[in-house]
């Protein structure tokens, strides 16, 4: 066996001479097409020398692994407990209670009238040993009222009951433009409560700047950042105003941030967060300390339709959060957007952390990213672009004065347009809906609870405007809706016959994408290769059922030949036609617009699609 070769043996390279290997590789395209751009116009570019300096080591509060914290949301409370309990014992080692009526319970939540259900939730639960965050919204101060006397009946005073409390009002108010407190009272009972607490023995975080209503309307990683920080700072102000000092109230502030299937940004976010808050605590004066981070994977990630998906976004969610030094992360199961998650979902979503704990081994190295040439500049690159959009929420006044400016909404707004425009394109590619669809996937089991609106605040002393939320993948999964039902009243889902005009490989990579694209609105394709006639076509249409039509050709293939063919499936009865194959300059320069829609790879997909459904007989699209 030959003896391995020693790295001092290697030849030595630079980056000019990887650009020369690169400049040949692209055959003549510029260099700059190498280097892509965020949603917020961040520059990610293909090559990173090694980081000469390094910023804030992205350290979680307490060494070694994260926690495993586990979503509760069983609406029966006794429910719930027994899921709890079965979910410590398999492997989690937090627990995030979602109430009813949150706008993170998604429809679900328990359902907690008083002090006896809560009670009931935590039967048998070690209060002082298991660590929790409350997702209560609105109710979050009963929450914490009723979770003090459970403390008091159990003769838990040992300052050892670890429990973020992740009241936020203010994300409440960006959610939904209204407010159960005034600006000026916010804080005002927090932090008289949250001093009780602290001498009931709960050592937890009372306030939580949460990422998730921002990152749900649609925003960038910079502007995700910058909210949360201006939010943590707005409570920061409002705790010191009621008496507390500057350290005490950075101990009543957690961090919340959305981990999605962007693994290297997600990691450069949660890494860049912790740089913010130092750097806020070095301007107050105060020593820079470890913050309290939480994780959810990204619901706005999360499918329905290939649901299976799912559990490979969450998975690469959880490494970048996992490895940016995340405290605590919460995997959502992967069939949250379908239904309460049964046994089996549940599993997967505590397993992923299992994995990559304890076989992955991610939690060996504090801060793997550390000194990464790449990791630096995208955390540098995201630091400085939140601070400059919080100086700028800072100059409107604070976060509440931004939100009624609707300087957030304005940005937010901004970067939603660009990412729905991309996906619209499929540039943006959602696996299993918008690219690679599977029309026969098999169902998921999902417990039998109905959906309930969250709960909109009682009394607006204050307004704005609210974020609009969406998950990516709804104009597309609209699309698998329609094909549904179609399927549901007749039997059969919409059918387009896909002509492909000759038989040459370029033709048949236009037949594969024509029905890959299709199938993404639930239009099962017939391919057909035309060797003969437009009146064998013609034939060929007539038997095949469908009344519409794609035909797949080249730019070598004579204009009047696509012409011929289109004039007679419209005969034939075709009710709508469409074309691909042909460039956007072809498509524009031709004389065949009123005889078929072309489509151009690149171009907005769904009103083409909306089209094709409603000509396939299926009625109007919602």
């Amino acid at each position: 066996m030959a003896e391995p070769r020693p790295l001092n043996d290697f030849p030595s390279t630079d980056e000019a001479a990887w650009r020369r290997l690169a400049l040949r590789a692209l055959d003549g395209r510029p260099f700059e097409t190498l280097i892509s751009h965020t949603l917020e116009g961040l520059e990610v570019a293909p090559l990173y020398g090694r980081a000469t300096t390094e910023g804030l080591r992205a350290l979680r509060r307490d060494p070694g692994a994260w926690k495993i914290e586990q979503r509760i949301d069983h609406p029966d409370p006794a429910v719930a407990n027994l899921i709890a309990r079965s979910d410590l014992d398999g492997g989690a080692d937090a627990l995030t209670l979602t109430i009813a009526g949150a706008p993170a319970a998604r429809g679900f939540g328990i359902a907690i009238q008083g002090p006896s259900d809560l009670e009931a939730t935590l039967h048998d639960i070690d209060l002082d040993r298991v660590p929790m965050r409350v997702d209560a919204g609105r109710h979050g101060l009963d929450i914490a009222q009723h979770l003090r006397r459970i403390a008091q009946e159990r003769r838990l005073t040992s300052a050892s009951l670890d429990v973020d409390f992740g009241h936020d009002p203010i994300g409440d108010f960006a959610r939904t433009g209204a407010s159960a407190w005034a600006p000026d009272t916010i804080g005002r009972e927090a932090a008289a409560l949250s001093r009780v607490l602290r001498d009931s023995g709960f050592s937890g975080r009372f306030f939580l700047a949460d990422g998730r209503p921002y990152h749900e309307a649609g925003a960038g990683e910079a502007q995700e950042l910058a909210c949360v920080v201006a939010t943590g700072v707005a409570y920061l102000r409002r705790l010191e105003a009621q008496g507390l000092g500057l350290d005490e109230a950075c101990k009543e502030i957690g961090f919340l941030l959305a981990a999605d299937a962007d693994q290297f940004l997600t990691l450069a976010k949660f890494r860049a967060l912790r740089r913010l808050w130092a750097r806020v605590e070095s301007s107050c004066g105060l020593d820079p300390k470890p913050i309290r981070l939480h994780a959810e994977t990204s619901f706005r990630m999360m499918t329905r339709y290939d649901p299976r998906m799912n559990i490979l976004r969450a998975t690469i969610a959880a490494f970048g959060a996992a490895v940016g030094g995340a405290d605590m992360v919460t995997v959502l199961p992967y069939t949250l957007t379908l239904g309460l998650p049964d046994a089996a979902a549940r599993r997967l979503a505590r397993a992923t952390g299992l994995v990559l704990i304890h076989e992955a081994h991610l939690a060996k190295v504090a801060d793997p990213a550390a000194g990464s040439g790449a990791f630096e500049a995208l955390t540098e690159a995201l630091y400085m672009g939140a601070w400059s959009l919080f100086q700028r929420l800072e100059q409107q006044g604070g976060m509440i004065a931004s939100l009624e400016a609707g300087l957030p909404q304005a940005l937010i707004g901004e970067c939603a347009a660009a990412r729905r425009a991309a996906i619209a394109r499929r540039s943006l590619a959602i696996t299993g809906t918008s690219a690679f669809p599977n029309l026969a996937e098999a169902p998921v089991e999902v417990l039998p609870f109905a959906l309930t609106p969250s709960e909109a605040p009682r009394g607006t002393p204050a307004t704005c405007r609210p974020l609009a939320t969406q998950r990516d993948a709804e104009p597309f999964e609209a699309l698998r809706a329609a094909s549904d039902t179609c399927l549901a009243r007749t039997g059969a889902r919409p059918r387009i016959l896909v002509v492909c005009l000759g038989s040459t490989p370029a033709v048949a990579r236009q037949g594969e994408f024509a029905r890959d694209l299709f199938a993404t609105a639930g239009i099962e394709a017939l391919a057909y290769t035309a060797t003969g006639t437009p009146d064998e076509v013609a034939t060929a249409f007539r038997r095949s059922g469908c009344r519409i039509a794609c035909f797949c050709v080249t730019e070598s293939l004579p204009r009047e030949t696509i012409a011929a063919h289109l004039d007679s499936l419209r005969s034939a009865g075709a009710a709508w036609l469409s074309v691909v194959g042909l460039s956007r300059d072809a498509a524009l320069s031709m004389q065949l617009a009123e005889k078929a829609v072309m489509i151009v790879e690149g171009a907005d997909m769904l009103p083409t699609l909306r089209t094709a459904l409603e000509h396939a007989d299926l009625g109007t699209i919602g």
